[in-house]
């Protein structure tokens, strides 16, 4: 390891984003601060700053590895404020006309929401290094350039100086904007226009709601392309959120989103929802495109500055791969300071180069998911019809056949390459198990939403 030669960083945001870089950064730096413009609960129940924390989240099973790592007891805090351990083999999960055979990933993950993740997160990084402050109330109000570096941030007119700022603000910074005013070059932006709209409402978890603990629908996307998702949380509680793309908005009267719920390809989310006592009402949210900027391409960006999280890649929610791009982008970040240090020139350059590899497998995943829509629009990656004709297969092939739904799995989970789905004794193993998919043929039974026998 490097010497840290009293080496300091500031984190702007306390997102997911923000708290694993602290943590990451605080084994490379005497003192890291992390800088949060809103007030932090001391519950967990959003805040302003997180809309998208009302809605279902799914933590892969990357992203939780490295959580494992960096913060140990973690998942035990999570456990005792009552999150769910989950085996990948109980997931509900329909799609492309039929059930998906169960499959394990050999591990338990765990369910909860998104507020509940956050602040058990900050609460082991305060606890397990010393060297890392969080202050709250604090926005940012732009960078401090001198020499053409950064050097610090402005805070309410007083100054925060330090070697390297870490820009986790989210997709919507301004700091790049800043920069581009002073003369640095702005990133080209890649943007896919899939126009999401998602509705959530949190209901009554009851222990006979489901044969699964955690259900995924997903209607055919060249018919429409609507989606539902169930997950287990704290309190005895699910979160359901049911969304779909370009114009199609989910209605937040009761009645009718309870209908739109009907309307999915399997009823089994629509089933919970019917009986289940509901505590708030539906809450909604809409996304109109999912965004990359290509910070690698920069040719000049100023030394002690990095921007990461949703400021790189903000994905389409529905392939809930936000916070474990964030925690890879992470570790990247750590691989870069270790070789470089935080105050060198060419730190910058070789994070975006690390955060661009990063990035590209979970950007094709989900451009190339998004673009089997023929509404959406924007860059379409190389030959993504002819992958989607083959993942429509392989989407099938998991209906029937163990081997491909577990590594099918595991490249949603980012524990595998795309590329393993496409090695020839699988492409054999797909194309075999795709014709005996029920789909199109006989739409098999719902996993029982099973009731109680009555009194």
């Amino acid at each position: 390891m490097r010497e840290r030669n009293g080496a300091t960083a500031i984190v702007i945001g306390a997102g997911m984003a923000g708290l694993v870089t602290a943590r990451v950064l605080s084994d490379h730096v005497d003192r890291v601060t992390v800088l949060e413009r809103d007030r932090l609960p001391q519950d967990a129940v959003t805040r302003r700053s997180v809309p998208q924390g009302r809605h279902a989240h799914v933590l892969l099973a990357r992203g939780q590895r490295l959580l494992d790592g960096w913060f140990p007891g973690l998942f035990d805090d999570l456990v005792q404020a009552g999150a769910v351990p989950l085996d990948a083999k109980d997931l509900v999960w329909h799609q492309a006309g039929a059930y998906r055979v169960r499959s394990d990933l050999g591990f338990l993950a765990m369910s909860m929401s998104r507020p509940l993740l956050e602040r058990t997160v900050r609460e082991r990084l305060l606890r397990q290094r010393s060297n890392v402050s969080i202050t709250d109330e604090a926005a940012v109000d732009r960078l401090i350039l001198e020499g053409g570096r950064v050097a610090g941030v402005r805070v309410d007119g007083a100054e925060h100086r330090a070697d390297l700022v870490a820009d986790c603000s989210g997709r919507n910074t301004r700091f790049l904007d800043q920069l581009a005013k002073e003369g640095f070059p702005a990133p080209e932006v890649s943007a896919v226009r899939v126009d999401t709209a998602y509705g959530t409402r949190i209901v009554r978890r009851r222990p006979d709601d489901l044969d699964g603990t955690l259900a995924l629908v997903v209607d055919d996307p060249t018919r429409g392309h609507r989606m539902g998702t169930m997950v287990p949380v704290e309190g005895d509680r699910w979160i359901i959120t049911v969304g779909s793309f370009h114009g199609d908005v989910p209605p937040t009267e009761p009645d009718e989103y309870e209908d739109f719920a009907r309307s999915l390809p399997s009823p089994v989310i629509a089933d919970v929802l019917a009986r289940a006592d509901a505590f708030t009402p539906v809450l909604s949210h809409r996304m109109p495109t999912s965004r990359r900027r290509r910070v690698e391409r920069l040719e000049r960006t100023p030394p002690g500055f990095v921007v990461l999280g949703d400021a790189v890649c903000s994905l389409n929610p529905v392939h809930w791969q936000g916070m474990s791009s964030a925690a890879l982008q992470a570790r990247a970040l750590g691989q870069a300071v270790e070789r470089h240090g935080p105050a060198s020139p060419a730190l910058a350059g070789d994070f975006y180069r690390r955060a661009a590899k990063v990035v590209d497998v979970p950007w094709k995943i989900a451009a190339g998911a998004d673009f089997a829509d023929p509404r959406t629009s924007g860059p379409e990656p190389t030959g993504t019809d002819l992958v989607n004709r083959y993942l429509d297969k392989v989407l099938r092939a998991c209906h029937t056949s163990i081997p491909v739904a577990r590594q099918t799995l595991r490249v949603q989970n980012l524990l595998a390459r795309p590329e393993s789905l496409m090695t020839p004794a699988m492409v054999l193993r797909v194309l075999l198990a795709a014709r005996r998919s029920p789909a199109g043929v006989e739409m098999p039974a719902a996993p029982s939403a099973r009731r109680r026998p009555a009194a």
